[in-house]
């Protein structure tokens, strides 16, 4: 069904796409039948063209991105010495994750722009309901948190790396 130019999910769709997510990786199969389940509508196939924009740095976002297909280039403006530039962060593709904030703490302003290298398709989950979802199932609530933690640690190592090498 459509809704908004957008393809809705039922759950046996998605579990295939959600297993390939480093988020998920630790999942076994019954654990992700019964995540995708709880998830069931909350989830979105998104698509974008090449050039175009998932979001931008400073925009309010409530969503959770997992690449199905594609390439993204997260970017952060930063301002130095009076300029302002674009440092790239990360190029990311199929089974990437982004704007795991939404997962944490409910909506919140991005801290980069997601600009779409090539056409790309996405689920776009709702992080209030992954949440929800990760509490009903505390087992995989907290390998999915603890997973996340991992990829934030090697997100923001990533990050210090890229700094160090453009200064």
């Amino acid at each position: 069904m459509l809704r908004q130019g957008r393809v809705m999910m039922v759950a046996a769709d998605m579990i295939e796409d959600l297993r390939s997510c480093e988020l998920f990786a630790t999942l076994g199969d019954d654990e992700m039948r019964a995540l995708a389940e709880l998830l069931g509508d909350a989830c979105e196939i998104e698509s974008y063209q090449a050039a175009e924009h998932m979001f931008d740095q400073g925009e309010l976002s409530s969503k959770l991105y997992v690449i199905v297909s594609g390439q993204v280039l997260l970017q952060r403006s930063v301002s130095m010495g009076g300029k302002t530039a674009g440092m790239p962060l990360g190029l990311l593709g199929r089974g990437r994750a982004m704007g795991w904030s939404a997962v944490l703490y409910g909506p919140r302003y991005v801290s980069a722009t997601a600009i779409c290298q090539k056409p790309s398709e996405v689920i776009a989950i709702e992080g209030a309901s992954l949440r929800a979802a990760l509490e009903k199932q505390p087992e995989i609530g907290f390998r999915v948190m603890d997973r996340l933690a991992s990829l934030l640690g090697e997100r923001l190592k990533a990050a210090y790396n890229t700094i160090d090498a453009h200064l």
